[in-house]
């Protein structure tokens, strides 16, 4: 691992941070949209799931390849193709209303986003000692939840004062501002040697496909499908909840709704401030990583049940802010699962492996929300579907499934990771 100073370490996280925001941004725009193509120009709930599942299915295939690309080309390339063609395309959407283009340029979205995960779990590994690591995962990925915190309020206020274009003009140019951040700052470290004679990993012995061979990868895969679709329908809903079924205006919405990515930010961070220090203290990777998960999915489970049931806007606000924070705390610690047992020259594979089987989980939400809203006419019974899939498959998969971190893959059992 190269050693780099303090200040570049916080530049980097600063960026990772930040390219997560603007991505999420670019994602939660159409979620904010979304309630006026059904107002105003006829689209059903399920179309509106369609539209919006579109992103996440392009999002999710394109990662099978990214996290290979990332590996062979490495962050210096890939953060810029993948920023640089999602934004383009969230800009063309400033174009048209219309279904089909739409769907077309939502995908390209997806497939521009899947390469920003793998790209920067690859710079943390490169950069970060694994005591430390949480805490730059949880830097990461409290970037979405800043994306989300202010691109609802940030995308209402455009649609209402200046009207659907000028929701993307802005959102797409933000990612062309971060390439030229990115490439000011970002120095790559040196390829990292391959295996040495004493049979320490390689390329040769660990390929993408032989990552499948391991009970932790399904794990992870499985696990991340219970978390995302959960979290996917906070993202892609939650703007069309207090509008439909809580009857808020859109301003009011875009207030209401950074609320709970405000607390989801925060307990993000708090969630790898603390898995760093338990782990710095001497805990073991495996207890620490996955008791967080586990208890981050259980209590977002519990409250997300609560939320369903809840009788007044208020306690439904504060329930559901609390189910996003819940499932946050748990962000670091099953976000840093693949970074701690992949040997470093296939990082990238194994968390696009981990993004894979929870976007398949994650890509179904909107649509499987939008209809059964169609179908119920609220949002109860979609509430109670996701907590049902992130207790099976979140809690289920990350406490049982997933086994030693405590060792990168491929290595005897007596062996440890330094």
């Amino acid at each position: 691992m190269t050693s780099v100073s303090a200040g570049y370490r916080w530049n980097l996280l600063l960026l990772l941070a930040s390219v997560q925001a603007i991505a999420f941004i670019d994602r939660v725009n159409f979620a904010v949209v979304a309630p006026q193509l059904i107002t105003d120009y006829g689209y059903t709930p399920t179309q509106v799931g369609v539209l919006l599942s579109t992103f996440n299915w392009a999002f999710t295939l394109s990662l099978l390849a990214a996290g290979p690309l990332v590996d062979r080309i490495r962050p210096r390339r890939s953060f810029p193709i993948g920023v640089g063609g999602w934004s383009l395309a969230t800009g063309l959407c400033s174009l048209t209303q219309v279904f089909a283009p739409l769907a077309v340029l939502r995908a390209l979205v997806g497939v521009g986003e899947s390469t920003m995960i793998p790209s920067g779990s690859r710079v943390i590994r490169e950069t970060f000692e694994q005591k430390s690591r949480a805490l730059a995962v949880g830097f990461f990925f409290a970037g979405n939840r800043i994306g989300l915190m202010l691109g609802i309020p940030l995308s209402s206020v455009l649609l209402v004062h200046l009207g659907w274009p000028w929701v993307f003009y802005v959102t797409g140019a933000l990612g062309f501002v971060w390439l030229i951040w990115w490439r000011a700052v970002y120095r790559a470290p040196p390829e990292p040697p391959h295996a040495d004679a004493a049979g320490t990993q390689s390329e040769e012995r660990i390929r993408w496909l032989t990552l499948l061979k391991y009970p932790t990868t399904w794990g992870v895969m499985l696990g991340q499908a219970g978390y995302l679709y959960l979290y996917y329908v906070f993202a892609n809903w939650l703007p069309s909840y207090l509008v439909l079924q809580r009857g808020m205006s859109i301003l009011r919405t875009g207030w209401v709704g950074m609320l709970p990515f405000m607390a989801g930010t925060l307990c993000v961070i708090l969630g790898g401030l603390v898995g760093d220090r338990l782990i710095k203290a001497g805990c073991r990777v495996t207890v620490v990583r996955k008791s967080f998960a586990v208890s981050g999915l259980f209590g977002a489970t519990v409250f997300t049940i609560g939320g369903a049931y809840a009788p007044s806007d208020l306690l439904a606000v504060a329930l559901l802010t609390l189910a996003v924070a819940s499932a946050s705390f748990a962000t670091a610690a099953v976000n840093s699962i693949p970074i701690d047992v992949a040997p470093p020259h296939i990082v990238s594979s194994l968390v696009s492996l981990q993004n894979f089987g929870g976007n398949v989980g994650g890509s179904f939400a909107p649509l499987v929300t939008g209809l059964l809203l169609t179908a119920t006419g609220d949002f109860t019974v979609p509430l109670l579907v996701a907590a049902g899939v992130a207790l099976v498959f979140g809690c289920g998969s990350y406490g049982l499934i997933v086994g030693n971190l405590d060792r990168e893959l491929g290595t005897p059992e007596s062996a440890s990771t330094p």
